[in-house]
């Protein structure tokens, strides 16, 4: 990133980890609390523990997003690639970690894990039974949260403040 100044590369790299997390956690939130009606057990619980529940899983969500942004940034050798072109390894990087670690996830958890159970509303993938919501929202969720993040970042970065070649402000 050539208009990203040295000086402020570390603010910048925690700024952007925020905000991946952040966003990610927000539009995460949003769809567990959507998803409620095809979880069993979840449309009778009281609403407290089902925003409990929803936060918990959501807090997951926002952990494997900033994991799949990490791994991505390695693979690219680029922390501040969602700032820049996006090319073709960058993002099927990060949507194929992402959605692998969501199908192993919800195949354990509503298996051998026993944490949570699709209620008849919910479709499913016969060949592994994992729900399709959760897989649809790891196809439209991490796209979003590029893009608000890519537009927050760089409004954070305008509004930086800039060093003149004559060393003014």
């Amino acid at each position: 990133m050539v208009f990203l100044n040295v000086r402020y590369r570390r603010r910048a790299a925690v700024a952007l980890a925020s905000m991946i997390w952040g966003v990610s956690f927000f539009l995460h939130f949003v769809w567990e609390m959507l998803q409620v009606p095809f979880f069993s057990g979840m449309s009778g619980a009281g609403h407290w523990d089902v925003v409990w529940l929803c936060t918990r899983a959501t807090i997951g969500d926002a952990n494997i997003a900033f994991g799949a942004y990490t791994l991505t940034a390695w693979v690219s050798r680029d922390w501040f690639w969602v700032a820049n072109c996006w090319n073709r390894i960058n993002l099927s990087t990060y949507f194929s970690v992402g959605l692998l670690v969501a199908i192993v996830f919800e195949y354990w958890a509503t298996g051998a894990g026993e944490r949570w159970v699709y209620s008849e509303l919910m479709p499913v993938l016969s060949w592994t039974g994992t729900g399709i919501l959760p897989l649809i929202q790891w196809v439209i969720l991490p796209l979003m949260s590029l893009y608000v993040v890519r537009w927050m970042f760089l409004g954070w970065l305008s509004l930086r403040p800039q060093k003149n070649n004559d060393g003014g402000s």
